[in-house]
């Protein structure tokens, strides 16, 4: 070996060792909090959104500046976020108590949409049940006015489970445009009832499978390749049936009509309702997001709105309320709805009357969010909306909790 190939080699050797030495202090920096007081460490992939069609740097440094923001509103000492690679992002939670709350309000993209709920929810015949409602049809009236003790947008009222619910909406036309919430297709994975795929998904989620329900061994994701890498362990693509809902249609959780029972999008429990995706009011429109209390001293979220949303709030509840004077009649009277939805859930679908609102509601005076709210998850709603929605998508792909020494 040459003098020249021997110093260019020692100069190699001691770059990688400073190299390797910087990544050995970065990462003990990283965790060091964790090691001693415990918490949890969260790695997340970024994903497109609407909004941010290419996750960019510039998108990943701007939703861990938001992320920063909203865990400040945590408490938490020390937090450490910071960007890896190309498109994730790793969070770091020393001491935290509340871990999943933490993992909500850190990872949840919170996109506020305002839908029609009439003229947007679709029956299993795939029509939407404003269509059929000086028909009678019962599966609409059920969606519309709700059923029993159940409200509408609520489980029990023309809900569906998620294999049905995915179905239907995966026969819909593609309808992309832009008053979309979702952009591009999203795919979803199921197993058959009582299959040795969904056993075996049952087993890597610690639960028993559900008898005679198609279980969701992945998904959603916005692409195969997501879906693929998020099957359980041995369960291949072969074993699932593939699901693919198209741009214009999406699935959206049943809202909980208490703050004291919430439902997991996973639990074979939940509910679900199919909707036209064409957004009245983007949450972008609207301001000064609050936690208060409603007339009868329930915890909700009051906000006002921009010059743009205001417009949008009364032509869509004017709208709501005409159609609701023209189905009412003989004796009957079917106040119509708008539906407030945050990321893939339903949060409240509260009625329009139309005979105190013949012309809707004007946006000059604000509105708030009821139903289902804690003291605390109306503040973190709140927390999420003042800071704005995330600019990307984020998908938690490693979850790590260390109980500190």
């Amino acid at each position: 070996m040459s003098d020249r190939q021997r110093n260019g080699f020692i100069l190699l050797l001691v770059v990688g060792l400073l190299a390797a030495s910087a990544a050995a202090i970065f990462t003990n920096k990283t965790i060091l909090g964790l090691d001693l007081k415990g918490g949890v460490e969260l790695v997340y992939q970024g994903q497109p959104t609407k909004q941010t069609p290419t996750v960019t740097s510039d998108a990943l440094s701007r939703a861990v500046d938001i992320m920063r923001e909203r865990v400040d509103q945590l408490g938490v000492s020390e937090p450490q976020i910071q960007t890896t690679g190309t498109s994730l992002i790793t969070v770091g939670l020393p001491d935290v108590k509340d871990v999943a709350r933490a993992e909500k309000i850190v990872g949840t993209t919170a996109q506020l949409e305002f839908y029609d709920w009439e003229a947007s929810a679709l029956t299993p015949n795939g029509k939407t049940v404003a269509s059929q409602l000086q028909t009678q049809d019962p599966q609409a009236l059920a969606i519309s006015q709700g059923s029993g003790t159940a409200g509408p947008g609520e489980a029990g009222a023309g809900s569906m489970s998620l294999y049905d619910a995915v179905t239907l909406a995966s026969k819909q036309p593609s309808q992309a445009s832009p008053d979309n919430a979702r952009l591009g297709s999203q795919y979803f994975l199921f197993g058959a009832p009582g299959s040795a795929a969904c056993a075996a998904a049952a087993q890597a989620a610690g639960t028993k499978p559900a008898p005679g329900v198609h279980c969701l061994l992945s998904g959603p994701d916005d692409n195969q390749a997501d879906l693929l890498s998020g099957l359980p362990s041995g369960v291949t693509a072969s074993e699932g049936q593939l699901l693919v809902v198209p741009p214009g249609t999406i699935v959206l959780q049943a809202a909980d009509p208490s703050a004291s029972h919430q439902t997991s999008f996973n639990s074979p429990s939940a509910q679900f309702f199919v909707l036209k995706d064409h957004v009245a009011l983007f949450g972008n429109e609207i301001t000064n997001p609050q936690q208060s209390t409603d007339e009868g001293g329930n915890p909700d979220v009051t906000f006002s709105f921009g010059s743009k949303g205001q417009t949008s709030f009364q032509d869509v509840t004017a709208q709501i309320a005409h159609r609701g004077d023209l189905v009412s009649g003989l004796g009957q009277t079917l106040n119509q709805h708008f539906a407030v939805a945050l990321d893939t859930k339903l949060v409240t679908v509260p009625q329009i009357d139309f005979k105190t609102y013949p012309d809707g509601i004007s946006g000059k005076d604000g509105a708030d969010i009821t139903g289902g709210f804690t003291i605390q998850s109306a503040q973190d709603l709140a927390t999420q909306l003042r800071f704005g929605a995330l600019p990307v998508s984020l998908r938690l792909v490693l979850a790590t909790r260390l109980s500190g020494h």
